[in-house]
Formats: C-alpha cells, structure tokens, sequence
C-alpha cells in the first residue's frame, strides 16, 4: 500500500493498493460516508470491507480521505465547496499516477457508502454540472460506473436522512436559497447517460431512507440506472460487522465483481 497525497493538507490523502502484476489493471475508487464528518475515517469506517474484498481481485483500489465538517455544531472546518472540490482533486489525482503506477483509465469504477455514495455518484456526474460553477472542471475522470450503497443521492429531501441538517452544513447554508449549488451538487440532478449507475440500498434503512434511491430512479428515465432493493436491511447492515447473516454482503460482493472488468 503506498500514501498519496493529492494535496496539502493532512486529510488531502489516498491509500493505493495494487496487485503485483506488470500489467495495467483497472482501478476501483473508494469513498467512505459518515455524514461528511470527521468522527469517521477510512481507516474506521465499514467501506474497508469493501477494499478488503478487492484486494483478492485484479485491481488497483484508490481509498480517498477528504477534509471533512466537525462532528458537532457549525461547519466550520470543511466550508462549501470543500468537501466536493476534495474529492474531485482525490477522484482526477489518478490521471497524475496512472502512468507509473499502470493504472488504466480506461477500467474506472467507484463506489461508496451514506454520505460516500453521495460524493462517489457526484463525482461521476461532474460532466453534468453547469460551466459557470466553481465545481465544473472540463479536465474531470471518466467513470465507468458507480455503486451507491445506502447513498445520499437527493439533497432536496433533507427530510429522507436520519440527520437532514447535514445536508445544510454541506451546502454551506439554508440550501434553499442556493438552488444553483443544490442542482451542482445533487446526484439526482446531474445523472450522466454515459455512466453506469448501480444503487443499492435496504428497505429497512432508517438513517438514509430507501427513498433516497427510488427518488435518484424516479429522475433517471433511463437504462443506465439499476436498483437493487435490500430485504429488511438496515443503514449498515450489508456489511459482515453488522449482520452474521452475509447474504447481503455477498450480494454486494457479487454486484461489484459482476462489474468489474479484470484481466
């Protein structure tokens, strides 16, 4: 495993695992969730089960880290567009390494989790937003596809989350007053008919409700988008930590391996 960094600051950091091969491989992105904030960190949070399934497959893994809003009162340690803008630099750091690190770009999968499946989605919609943003960039990675599991993928029903003013501290704000930096930084309003999108989600979740994902369906109208709706799984509960029943892990395992294209 080696550290980059893909900017100054201590939280501006991926963890890069690659198999040993000569051969360029393709590359999944990892993002965890935790709701943008920073009592969560790659290291502690259930999306390393996600890397640890892939390190027995024939892909590099991007594991991001990102500035992140502290856990209690005002976001003031990760102000708009922060959060986003991290992830961007962290997603297209990879077409800076590719070469030495024979990564393929071509091959480019991401996936992540709550507030992670939010900035994995959005990072593979950035196409989408409007030029005169601040978070449009015309250089932004090509994804292939995306998986979202137990994802934030509509901002405009804070109501949907467990925790809905953390939709506000992300925007920087009364999120209603900003509709412009809702649209660029909703995932249900930026859905890119180029990339695949896989949305995961449980019927029983009661942190991001499952809503969520047939909301993001709702406004796709196409067949770029599929749904896999969890049987009376909770926010967390297709991870192997928090149910000895694995069938759902293994679902996941077998979505993820279903789209991956190995060597």
């Amino acid at each position: 495993m080696k550290i980059y960094k893909y900017g100054s600051d201590s939280q501006q950091y991926g963890q890069l695992f690659r198999p040993n091969s000569e051969a360029s491989v393709p590359v999944v992105i990892v993002i965890h969730g935790g709701y943008w904030k920073d009592n969560h960190s790659l290291d502690t949070y259930p999306t390393k089960h996600i890397v640890e399934y892939l390190l027995g497959l024939n892909v590099a893994v991007w594991n991001i880290e990102y500035r992140r809003m502290n856990s209690m009162g005002p976001n003031i340690t990760a102000p708009w567009p922060t959060i986003l803008s991290d992830v961007a630099q962290g997603v297209d750091f990879l077409t800076i390494i590719a070469e030495q690190e024979k990564i393929d770009l071509k091959q480019v999968m991401i996936i992540g989790h709550s507030a992670g499946g939010h900035l994995a989605t959005w990072a593979a919609s950035r196409a989408m937003i409007d030029k005169q943003s601040e978070l449009y960039n015309n250089a932004s990675l090509a994804i292939n596809t995306v998986i979202s599991i137990s994802g934030v993928l509509e901002l405009r029903t804070p109501a949907d989350l467990g925790q809905p003013l953390q939709i506000e501290k992300l925007l920087g704000g009364q999120f209603t007053r900003d509709h412009c930096r809702v649209k660029n930084a909703n995932p249900s309003q930026l859905i890119d008919n180029t990339v695949n999108y896989i949305i995961i989600h449980g019927d029983s979740d009661e942190e991001v409700s499952i809503n969520q994902a047939l909301s993001f369906v709702e406004n796709s109208h196409s067949s770029n988008v599929l749904l896999h709706v969890l049987k009376g799984i909770g926010h967390f509960q297709m991870f192997p930590s928090f149910n000895k029943d694995l069938q759902s892990w293994q679902l996941v395992q077998k979505i993820i391996n279903q789209n991956l294209k190995t060597p």
